[in-house]
């Protein structure tokens, strides 16, 4: 099965694992449970994000890989996002999946860090690495971070971009998480 997530409203691990969610089948078999706590593919897949992350923060840092250390990307929550979205999307059936650009946003982030930009130093590092196509805001109004640096590391993954979703692909949308 081919999968479409709609990035305009930004990504995030956690809008991404709530665009999974709205799709989730209502029941699984202890096969399908199985399978979720066993993906070799998920963990592959969730421990190439993180070398994306760890090479895009070492290099806003000017700091080698091994001296980077996961501040809000590190979080409980962000690593089993990562790793949980992968294998969700492997018991769902999912072989391939396209993303919309997604929309960064604008403004400035307070983080661990300091006031930053957005996008992040490590999103836009992400972004320019991995040729990722994405949505410009106008200035105003304001409206803060839409793609994190995990969101951003999350579509190297993807098979591609496309503005419109392919025929009979199951679609997702991300939305705006208060």
């Amino acid at each position: 099965m081919i999968m479409y997530l709609d990035c305009t409203q930004g990504l995030t691990s956690a809008k991404f694992l709530d665009a999974i969610a709205q799709a989730w089948p209502r029941s699984l078999s202890y096969f399908d449970v199985q399978r979720f706590m066993n993906s070799e593919r998920a963990k592959q897949q969730a421990q190439e994000v993180f070398e994306v992350l760890a090479h895009a923060e070492a290099a806003a840092h000017e700091v080698s890989v091994d001296k980077v250390h996961f501040h809000e990307v590190g979080r409980a929550e962000n690593l089993t996002r990562v790793l949980g979205i992968f294998a969700a999307l492997e018991v769902m059936g999912i072989k391939e999946w396209y993303a919309s650009p997604p929309t960064i946003g604008n403004g400035t982030i307070t983080c661990s860090h300091g006031t930053l930009p957005v996008p992040a130093p490590a999103t836009q590092r992400i972004i320019e690495e991995h040729n990722i196509p994405v949505v410009d805001v106008p200035d105003n109004p304001l409206i803060g971070e839409l793609t994190t640096p995990t969101g951003a590391a999350l579509l190297t993954q993807a098979s591609g971009f496309l503005i419109r979703s392919p025929k009979n692909s199951l679609v997702l949308a991300t939305r705006t998480l208060p």
